[in-house]
């Protein structure tokens, strides 16, 4: 046997040898793949949170001698005009002419006089 055939047959046992390895690396990895957990293709990101819509503030409903002692307070601090254009801004001239459906806007009304 000369260096030539030699050379080739060395070189036919690295190439099947090779081969061996490449075919015993992908049973290595199906092995793996089939016992490890899938890992997840996409990545989920959690989503903002949504703001909560915020409720409506809730009007406070008055009784007539709620709005008479703040309007009376009113006046006992000497503003007199103010709470009579109170009156008249509301369609009165008198408190118990204003509509119930208006009183909590004059009391806030009076409120922000007495509050400055």
């Amino acid at each position: 046997m000369n260096k030539e055939e030699k050379l080739n047959l060395t070189l036919d046992e690295m190439i099947e040898a090779g081969q061996k390895m490449i075919h015993a690396a992908t049973v290595i990895k199906e092995i793996f793949s089939e016992t490890a957990e899938p890992e997840a293709k996409e990545t989920v990101t959690p989503e903002e949170p949504k703001p909560e819509p915020q409720p409506a503030p809730e009007t406070k409903t008055y009784t007539f001698q709620e709005v008479r002692g703040i309007m009376a307070t009113l006046s006992g601090k000497g503003m007199k005009d103010e709470a009579k254009a109170l009156l008249t801004k509301y369609g009165a001239t008198r408190l118990s002419a204003v509509k119930e459906d208006d009183y909590s806007a004059l009391v806030a009304d009076a409120e922000a006089l007495l509050n400055g």
